[in-house]
């Protein structure tokens, strides 16, 4: 867990503005924030969550395992075990440096619409679902009406997706501002 007096080293080098500009506490409460959220609505262990906000705002953005374990005071195997979870999920990657021993990891920040399409692709997955419980039950009363408000729901979500990813091609992509 990153306490408030727990150092974060988000980065060596950095500048005493940087510095001055930068409330650790709050970046603290921040991370532990970011990872209880991506534990409930993601399901994702607490450790995985911290270790995604930390790579987010982390400079440089690149980590070790040894790294990440130190700044988030958990252990190596921990570490590692999580950052395998989020390699799986796309939102991490590993590189290698030639005469570098250790793996870095850093925030692939592009994959996130990808990864938040999967999730919404599966869940109107449960159109066909409520849908073939709709056939299974019709003319059946009360359980034909709560699946087809149901089912209701989950076809307008599907019919919106197609609509939604093609605006967030066309107008969402942010452009990069320094």
């Amino acid at each position: 867990m990153v306490s408030a007096d727990t150092e974060l080293d988000l980065g060596g080098g950095v500048s005493e503005e940087y510095l001055q500009r930068t409330d650790r506490p709050a970046m603290s409460e921040w991370i532990e924030q970011m990872a209880a959220h991506f534990e409930a609505t993601e399901g994702m262990p607490l450790i995985a969550g911290r270790i995604l906000a930390f790579l987010l705002i982390c400079d440089p953005p690149e980590r070790t395992a040894n790294e990440l374990s130190h700044a988030l005071a958990a252990s190596t195997g921990s570490i590692s075990t999580n950052v395998r979870l989020l390699m799986r999920l796309g939102v991490v990657s590993k590189t290698t440096r030639q005469g570098r021993e250790a793996a870095l990891y850093q925030v692939e920040e592009d994959r996130w619409p990808a990864l938040v399409r999967q999730r919404m692709e599966r869940v109107t997955d449960l159109e066909e679902l409520t849908a073939a419980g709709l056939r299974m039950f019709s003319g059946q009363g009360e359980r034909a009406r709560r699946l087809r408000t149901v089912n209701e729901f989950y076809q307008w979500l599907s019919g919106e997706m197609p609509e939604l990813w093609r605006r967030w091609e066309r107008e969402g992509k942010p452009k990069l501002r320094f």
